[in-house]
């Protein structure tokens, strides 16, 4: 019996293991992360066109203006193209009908439009951008030499099947402008714009995550499936024992006169076990949450007193202070309603959290059966 349960112990250690190198590394969180949660595009553009253009007080030149122009040389259309010097841009320009052009850049040798994308389709009114792009052009060849239209949509993946217009994505223009703004910001003294613009090519990086599946991590989970539901099935079983445990011990501490109950509730995703006594009078109860996410995994035990008046606390506080526990963490909850007392374990330990559960438990029951009559 014990040979087998040794086998699937190690079963189970070599599978964590295992999914030890599929675990996806944190990303680096950005500021843009605190501030942009829903509609990414306009102030994605609004932040693009500020570095794209280099007579803005960034500080950083045109160096997002080359990396652009290098992207964009990446097309074999546009491998020998000479674009010439940047001369203006512009954000949210109104059509002659109404809609709005994201952003659009104008070179000596190119007018270059923008249409930015993160998660909505692409079912703009692309011809009407190429309308109010190419008569701008009309007008500006009789001032001056020949300008090329080129439509751009900068979107995650770089794809597009709009005619006329090119996709490029976020990858291919961070990765641009990132060898132009390092060799730049490399001569100069700490400027925040230089930080400020390696936050927003980050933020840009990010959306990586709406393209393709890592499909060898894909594999591996649906490979071992069974395995894994094994694993959570293992979990869940010692969770109840832990509750079972406690449960018998509290009943056996407490006597007939405790008549128990036990919740399960899930907070921030992690396993909270609330046992409370059926006859009492509020609603008080004791608190096991276990910290999974922690190595090693960490608790709290925690007592909600329900209702309880300054003289019911003098009287808890008393019991606390002839006790070995440290004193708890405390804090109303519910308007005053609830008090909570908290006291954290940097380990989990069964014996040590049932002890302390008993504890708390004992009190409750004076409480909720003695001194609320």
């Amino acid at each position: 019996m014990q040979e087998i349960e040794d086998q699937l112990i190690k079963k189970y250690e070599n599978l964590l293991l295992k999914a030890q190198q599929y675990k996806r590394p944190e990303r680096e969180m950005t500021i843009f992360d605190t501030a942009l949660n829903n509609h990414h595009e306009n102030p994605i553009t609004e932040l693009l066109a500020f570095f794209l253009n280099p007579n803005e007080k960034h500080q950083l030149g045109d160096s997002f203006f080359q990396g652009f122009m290098t992207a964009l040389k990446q097309y074999k259309q546009y491998q020998d193209f000479e674009f010439g010097e940047f001369k203006q841009l512009s954000t949210q320009q109104v059509t002659d009908r109404g809609k709005f052009i994201d952003l659009w850049v104008e070179t000596d040798n190119a007018l270059i439009i923008v249409e930015v994308k993160v998660y909505h389709h692409q079912n703009n009114p692309f011809k009407e951008y190429e309308a109010w792009a190419n008569k701008k052009i009309e007008y500006q060849n009789r001032q001056d030499k020949e300008k090329r239209l080129i439509s751009i949509v900068l979107c995650p993946n770089g794809k597009c099947t709009i005619a006329n217009w090119l996709g490029l994505s976020y990858t291919q223009l961070t990765t641009s402008i990132k060898s132009h703004v390092s060799q730049y910001a490399f001569n100069q003294t700490l400027n925040k714009w230089a930080v400020f613009a390696r936050d927003f090519l980050l933020h840009l990086d990010s959306f990586n995550h709406l393209l393709d599946i890592d499909m060898s991590r894909l594999n591996f989970v649906v490979d071992n499936m069974y395995k894994i539901q094994e694993l959570i099935d293992l979990k869940q079983s010692v969770f109840q024992d832990i509750i079972r445990h406690i449960n018998t011990q509290l009943q056996i501490a407490l006597g007939e006169n405790y008549q128990p109950e036990v919740k399960e509730n899930t907070w921030n995703n992690n396993p909270a076990f609330l046992f409370t006594g059926q006859n009492w009078k509020d609603n008080s109860y004791s608190i096991l949450y276990l910290r999974l996410n922690e190595k090693p995994m960490s608790c709290s035990v925690r007592m909600y007193v329900q209702n309880a008046s300054i003289e019911i606390r003098k009287q808890i506080k008393v019991l606390l202070d002839e006790s070995s526990y440290p004193f708890p963490i405390s804090r109303d909850e519910n308007n005053g309603k609830r008090w909570c007392l908290m006291w954290n374990y940097s380990e989990f330990d069964l014996d040590a959290v049932t002890d302390h559960i008993i504890f708390t438990h004992k009190i409750l029951n004076r409480v909720e059966l003695e001194w609320k009559q």
